[in-house]
């Protein structure tokens, strides 16, 4: 396996049928970044997904809990528990969330503890937004028709 300094600015790998059906796409954004939470909740309301967002991962874990969204976009570096440990405790309320890591960390490392701890995805900021709205365009229309596991095309 050859070792990169950096990871790519988007990953996928396989992801999740969705066992909760809503009939509107639900996104959860997790990011201490306020500004950034700001414009990602916006383009992604116009994108026409139901969005909310939360600062820290325990509010994370509190809101995936209650609310049960198809996504989960979480940053790495937060306070009151950080993007893995937020993951790890998602994944233990529903497997079927699609967990996507939404960090300005590029160390491969980072990549791969990620995919260890059950993320599906794996996005570096600052983001292509056009391409994280098809990715979650995809995987929101992929789980209406599909009841198996989907691929997620890369734009």
């Amino acid at each position: 396996m050859q070792r990169h300094d950096r990871v790519s600015s988007q990953a996928l790998w396989q992801i999740p049928p969705r066992t909760m059906c809503h009939d509107e796409p639900r996104v959860l954004i997790a990011d201490d970044d306020l500004d950034a939470t700001r414009a990602i909740c916006l383009a992604l309301e116009d994108a026409e997904f139901t969005v909310r967002a939360v600062h820290t991962g325990l509010d994370a874990v509190s809101l995936a809990r209650k609310w049960r969204p198809g996504v989960v976009l979480l940053d790495l570096m937060m306070p009151l528990g950080d993007g893995w440990e937020a993951a790890e405790a998602i994944r233990a309320i529903d497997i079927s969330m699609l967990l996507i890591a939404h960090t300005s960390r590029t160390d491969p490392e980072d990549l791969t503890r990620a995919q260890r701890t059950g993320f599906n995805g794996y996005f570096v900021k600052p983001t292509e937004i056009d391409g994280m709205i098809a990715v979650l365009r995809d995987y929101f229309s992929a789980r209406k028709s599909e009841g198996d596991y989907a691929s997620v095309r890369l734009p």
